[in-house]
């Protein structure tokens, strides 16, 4: 699939700016998009400044929804560019903020630049986590971010280890935010992600976010029997490649 094709289907697609208001799309909704890119070799710093210059014309459209950008700093994916949007409700992307021109917009600044590695849609569950920074439109320096597959037939055994250490996270004030997202289409499943809001490495002495250290004995059973694997990654936040509407 052509990267032009997935600005027209991804940056470009928001609510009306003259029907929703930016305040009004902030939290509003459970919906997370991700889609990521690898820049091609050598072309890193002019992808960056096509980005950038392809967020000019969001703004200058007044694109409602929230668009975050990460490089993943660690892990076999390292180098990995990633731009989502939290908060908004699914049904917020069925509605486009002049599709054509995005995608004219998209293949003259950032096309040529990159080649995409995938999209994904998730959503946020709010019963099990802790805290909703980037639904609220407030980024940590850094995200600690698992990606956790499960057997089939197992989710509900893995949520009930979710439930459980979500009660012990509640008891320490002092602990980041934990955001969890269950994977709706864009990949294996079941899958769920664990998004982690870190402002630096010293938040790592308190809080290492190790699941089967959260959950307790009593649900460590059910964790080893849904969980087939675990990746872990450091994604550090692009203020400069993002764009949070203003309010």
């Amino acid at each position: 699939m052509r990267l032009q094709a997935l600005f027209l289907l991804a940056l470009a697609l928001s609510a009306p700016a003259a029907a929703q208001s930016p305040a009004s799309t902030r939290d509003s909704g459970d919906a997370a998009h991700l889609f990521a890119y690898w820049p091609k070799k050598g072309m890193e710093k002019r992808f960056d400044e096509g980005y950038r210059t392809h967020l000019q014309w969001h703004r200058g459209q007044r694109d409602p929804l929230v668009w975050y950008a990460w490089y993943v700093y660690d892990g076999e994916r390292a180098g990995l560019f990633v731009d989502g949007s939290f908060g908004a409700p699914f049904a917020a992307f069925d509605h486009r903020v002049d599709p054509a021109g995005d995608g004219a917009d998209g293949d003259r600044n950032v096309t040529p630049y990159a080649d995409t590695a995938f999209r994904a849609s998730y959503r946020v569950r709010r019963e099990l986590s802790t805290g909703f920074p980037l639904e609220q439109w407030r980024p940590s320096k850094r995200v600690q971010v698992f990606h956790y597959t499960l057997h089939a037939g197992t989710r509900a055994r893995f949520e009930r280890a979710l439930s459980a250490a979500h009660a012990n996270l509640s008891k320490q004030t002092d602990a980041p935010a934990y955001t969890w997202y269950e994977k709706v289409v864009g990949g294996i499943a079941p899958e769920y992600m664990l998004m982690v809001a870190r402002d630096g490495w010293k938040s790592y002495d308190a809080h290492s976010a190790a699941l089967d250290e959260l959950v307790g004995p009593d649900r460590l059973q059910d964790l080893a029997a849904a969980v087939d694997e675990v990746r872990v990654e450091t994604w550090l936040y692009r203020e400069d490649l993002s764009l949070i509407p203003e309010s």
